[in-house]
This record gives C-alpha cells, sequence and structure tokens, in this order.
C-alpha cells in the first residue's frame, strides 16, 4: 500500500538523521584512534601472514567469524508502540512495509561481513591456496546465507515472540558455518544440497509466519532495545539526555564505600564512589578502556603506538567519566544534604585520581607479559592529570 510505503519512507529518513547525528559525534571525538589503530592492525596482520604456519586452520577460523555475524540478524523494522492500534486495519498491507525493512536489513549488515571475509582472502590464500572460484563462491554464499538468515530471523520473531531464539540463532551459526566452509573447500555436491534445503525451508517458514498476526508490541520492544544499545555506544563518546543509566546493585563492590571516612565533609564522596559502582555505563566504561590498555600494552611490541593508544585511551577515560558527574544528569543527591557545592567536584576528582591509579597498575602489571615498563604507567597518571585540571567543569 502507498501509505505504508510512505510511512516507511518517513520512518526511515528521520533514522538516518538520527543515526548520522550521533555517528558524527563518535567519528569526530575518536578519528585519529581509529586511524592509529587500524594501520596497527594492518601492520600487524600483514606481518603475521608471513610467519603463520601451514597447518593454521585458516577455512575454519573465516567460516566461524562470518558464521557468526551472519546469524546476528535482528531486523530493523521501525515499529513503534502507538502501531499496534494505527496498524491494525493496514495489517494485510503490511508486506510492503516489512519488504523495505528486511531489504535494509539485509544491505545494513552484509557489507560488515563481506569487508571481513576480504580482508580474509590473504589469509586464504598463504595457507590452503584456494582457486579462484573457491573464492568467488565463499563470497557468493555469504550473500546467500545473509538473506536466509535475515528472513528466517524475522519469521521466528514473527511466530514464536522472542521463544526459542536462541536456539534458532545457534542453529542458524552451526549452518552458516558448515555451508561457508564447504563453498571454500569446493564441496560442491554437499553444498548445494544443502542451500536448496534451506532455501526450501525459508519459503515454508516465510508462509507459515505470515499467517500469524503482526505482534506488534513485540517488534517495538526489540527496536526501542536495539535503539537502547546504540545510544548507549553512543554516550562513551557524547552527551545523550534522553539515555536511561541501568543500575546493578554490586554488593561485592560495598567494601570501596566502607574505607571512606564516616563524616559530612565526605558525603558527596560517598555518593559518588557508590554511584560509580552501580551505575553499569560508568563502572563498563572504565573497564573496557582499562582492559583494552592492558592488552595494548601486553601484546604490541611498538613502544609509540602504545604510547599513543594509552594516552588517548587514559585522556578518553577520565574525560567521559568526570563528565558523566559533572553534566545535568550527573550525581544530585548532595542537593538533599546541607553541604558546599564545590564539594561534589573535589570528589569526583578524588573518584578520578583513584581510577587512574588503578588503571596504570593494571597496565603496568600487564607490561610483564613483554618488558616492563613505567612509561604507560606514568603516562596513564599524566595525560588523567591533565584532563582532570584542564578540561571544563560545565
Amino acid at each position: 500500500m502507498k501509505n505504508l510505503e510512505e510511512i516507511w519512507a518517513k520512518r526511515f529518513r528521520q533514522y538516518l538523521k538520527e543515526l548520522f547525528k550521533y555517528l558524527r559525534f563518535v567519528f569526530a571525538t575518536s578519528y585519529i584512534a581509529i586511524i592509529i589503530a587500524g594501520s596497527f592492525a594492518v601492520a600487524y596482520y600483514m606481518k603475521w601472514l608471513q610467519v603463520v604456519p601451514h597447518d593454521f586452520p585458516s577455512e575454519l577460523l573465516v567460516s566461524t567469524v562470518c558464521g557468526i555475524l551472519l546469524s546476528f540478524s535482528s531486523p530493523t523494522t521501525l515499529i513503534r508502540e502507538p502501531d499496534q492500534v494505527y496498524f491494525l486495519q493496514l495489517e494485510s498491507g503490511m508486506g510492503s512495509y516489512f519488504k523495505k525493512a528486511l531489504i535494509w536489513t539485509y544491505w545494513s549488515q552484509i557489507f560488515g561481513v563481506l569487508v571481513i571475509y576480504i580482508a580474509a582472502i590473504p589469509l586464504l590464500l598463504s595457507v590452503e591456496s584456494p582457486s579462484l572460484w573457491k573464492i568467488s563462491l565463499g563470497f557468493c554464499t555469504i550473500l546467500i546465507l545473509k538473506y536466509l538468515n535475515v528472513q528466517i530471523e524475522f519469521s521466528n520473531h514473527r511466530k514464536q515472540q522472542g521463544r526459542y531464539h536462541f536456539f534458532n540463532r545457534l542453529l542458524r551459526l552451526c549452518i552458516s558455518i558448515i555451508v561457508l566452509k564447504l563453498a571454500i573447500e569446493g564441496e560442491i555436491i554437499l553444498f548445494f544440497v544443502i542451500i536448496v534445503i534451506l532455501l526450501a525451508y525459508e519459503k515454508q517458514d516465510r508462509k507459515k509466519a505470515i499467517l500469524e498476526p503482526i505482534p506488534y508490541d513485540y517488534f517495538s520492544k526489540i527496536e526501542s532495545a536495539r535503539m537502547a544499545r546504540f545510544y548507549r555506544f553512543v554516550s562513551y563518546f557524547t552527551d545523550v539526555p534522553f539515555l536511561k543509566e541501568n543500575i546493578s546493585r554490586r554488593a561485592w563492590l560495598d567494601f570501596a564505600t566502607k574505607l571512606i571516612h564516616y563524616d559530612q565533609k565526605n558525603t558527596s564522596l560517598y555518593l559518588i564512589v557508590r554511584t560509580f559502582m552501580r551505575t553499569d555505563e560508568s563502572i563498563y566504561l572504565w573497564l573496557r578502556l582499562t582492559i583494552i590498555s592492558a592488552f595494548i600494552v601486553a601484546f604490541v611490541n611498538v613502544p609509540f603506538v602504545v604510547w599513543v593508544i594509552v594516552s588517548a585511551l587514559s585522556f578518553a577515560t577520565t574525560y567521559q567519566i568526570k563528565h558523566m558527574f559533572i553534566s545535568p544528569r550527573g550525581v544530585r543527591m548532595n542537593a538533599f544534604y546541607p553541604i558546599p557545592v564545590t564539594n561534589q567536584q573535589i570528589a569526583v576528582n578524588k573518584l578520578l585520581r583513584t581510577l587512574m591509579l588503578l588503571q596504570s597498575s593494571i597496565v603496568l602489571l600487564s607490561s610483564f607479559v613483554q618488558t616492563v615498563s613505567f612509561i604507560s604507567f606514568i603516562l596513564i597518571l599524566i595525560i588523567g592529570e591533565m584532563t582532570i585540571r584542564f578540561t571544563g567543569t560545565k
């Protein structure tokens, strides 16, 4: 129906506008780190290809990585909660709407898999030396498997509404790995037999799904969860005012608050430390960037690259956590206590310096994997302290 196609087109434009609005902040704040990390990864990969053993299971590795990515094919429907009322009379014509949704889902997800497969071709040539037609068959297989995964996952959502979803995805993951491996190895007969069976199954599964009523409420929840994940990712780079924070109790970390001396002047420090420990966004941000820094120091043997990345991650860690607490979305419990407002900034700085020391200590311990170096340890402390002192407080 033309009306539904217009609704999809309007929502799709709004969706892209929202997507690019926040993605530009991500790339604007981290493009240097992306370029450095990407350049290093390419250089390390090319160097590793020269010494990769001939018995390395390259076909299995490529098939597994691509198969995992292919199996994650959650549909982008752009369905909203009010649609369960307003779309009831249009349900018979929703096929055209979902067709456009699945086309976008396919093309938005396929490129990442193809990039990884193309990047893995030198590895396949170094170890197995497959012919061009086998590599081309693997490429075409990815296109076919992605279509099947998108269609089957959508049908499963429509029929089961989340029931048995894990087993459905696990089964598709295993089948995708097997089929892609058969294609790369050139096992034509078995490959085509499985593909024909999968195509027949997908067609029958789609027919059964069409007979089921459209679970608008369920699709709207999937869409809300997908966008929440996107906003949570973007929140690591810029402020997302309407993002709700996830809170977890984490009773095993209560010892940290018990270390704070019971005194009125430590009220802000107690509240901020407890908020940091119980807010998923803040504690996971610190853990993630600390683990990345430790991994880089442990396994990258190019000192300059290590120092640049560790410094960038130290700045990102300190700046983002500081921003979480001094922004309007930060701690507001202090307003209920008769203490100076400046105590909050002092408490935030104490928390940041403690986190800096913990991060630098973990990075120092990780350097024992190669050669012990205090440079990264010192850089984290210096960059973190400069970030605390010279970045804005409003």
